[in-house]
């Protein structure tokens, strides 16, 4: 791309070396375990990575959603794990989460920080919950929209309304890039805990199993023409989801795009407010980084946080409550958008 000379390039290739050794990693200070999302495959490889490697490395973890606990039990030293959660294409996207578990050293932070950085990273730091700050407002913003397909919208409808706010894409356009596997492979792990009055929209597992999954196969909430990744508009989804409607005897209505994008606004100031109740997040500014550098949200409105502030707390607290009124096993409103919304705002918080 002519950043660097051919010089240059040579050097740092140089300077890289490759194993399939769990061996070679023994002289190095600091390993980052990136595996797919499986607990037992990531205990073995921090198992092995734990007898080869210095007392002192640093053995950090890319998972996205999973406590790093639930795998370095055997783990000598655990005060030297860490999460760090690299946002995929990890060589473009700026943002790592690093994870603080319970047993998480000061030492072991600062570490992870200063590998970040020095990778030309900005670092955020978060506590455990399943995922973390970024992939948890995710999986809120998520449900919402899911439940707006049955009640009325469309993919291609919420995504516009989406662009329209300022996203570089919509939702359902971004699960198409990313594949579907990932999300259902999470959702079926899940399943056997998920709170039975929360309502559970089918859509997604409906689209994976009829074989859409994304870019990769040419369908997912969209087809895609080959050699083509122009996101358009299928019938055959249109029609899955309206007899999904059908099925649970919903009365479908028009969704216009303000609807929409209060709701998002709402749904992601609240969870943001109950990340922030639980420590999992230090600062509303905390938020509002991971979800402009890690989910694309528009910089010019200041991250979700920000953004509900501009809105006015009052306004978007009367959104919340009318969605949890209306699915009020679905929804809980945070106690403390509450409390930010009679006085001083969540940048009051960031002091």
């Amino acid at each position: 791309r002519g950043l660097i000379d051919a010089a240059e390039a040579e050097r740092r290739r140089g300077a890289l070396h490759t194993t399939a050794e769990f061996d070679a990693a023994g002289a190095a200070d600091a390993a980052i375990e990136a595996v797919f999302e499986d607990v037992a495959v990531k205990a073995e490889v921090f198992d092995r990575l734990g007898r080869v490697m210095g007392k002192e490395a640093l053995l950090a973890s890319n998972t996205s959603y999973i406590d790093p606990a639930e795998f370095t039990a055997g783990v000598p030293g655990r005060d030297r794990v860490v999460g760090m959660h690299f946002f995929s294409p990890a060589h473009v996207m700026r943002l790592v989460e690093v994870v603080r578990t319970a047993q998480s050293s000061a030492e072991s932070l600062a570490t992870a920080f200063a590998l970040a950085r020095r990778l030309g990273k900005t670092p955020v730091l978060c506590g455990v919950c399943d995922g973390f700050i970024g992939n948890r407002i995710l999986q809120a913003y998520g449900r919402l929209l899911t439940y707006m397909l049955e009640d009325g919208a469309l993919p291609w409808e919420i995504d516009a309304a989406m662009r329209d706010f300022g996203w570089p894409m919509g939702f359902f356009e971004m699960v198409d890039l990313a594949g579907h596997q990932i999300g259902y492979a999470r959702r079926q792990r899940l399943a056997a805990k998920r709170d039975p009055k929360m309502r559970y929209s089918r859509i997604p597992d409906m689209v994976f199993e009829a074989g859409r999954e994304g870019q990769r196969n040419g369908r997912g909430w969209y087809r895609y023409a080959e050699g083509d990744r122009t996101p358009q508009p299928d019938p055959e989804v249109a029609a899955l989801i309206e007899a999904e409607s059908a099925r649970l005897g919903i009365t479908r209505r028009p969704i216009g795009a303000g609807e929409i994008q209060a709701g998002l606004l709402a749904v992601m100031a609240n969870e943001g407010a109950a990340i922030l109740a639980e420590g999992i997040a230090e600062k509303p500014r905390d938020i509002d980084v991971v979800e402009m550098l890690g989910f694309g949200y528009p910089r010019w409105r200041g991250g979700p946080m920000h953004a509900a502030d501009a809105a006015g707390l009052d306004t978007v607290l009367a959104v919340m409550e009318r969605i949890a009124e209306a699915d009020p096993g679905s929804w809980r409103v945070s106690l403390l958008l509450r409390s930010v919304a009679e006085g001083g705002g969540f940048a009051g918080l960031n002091r």
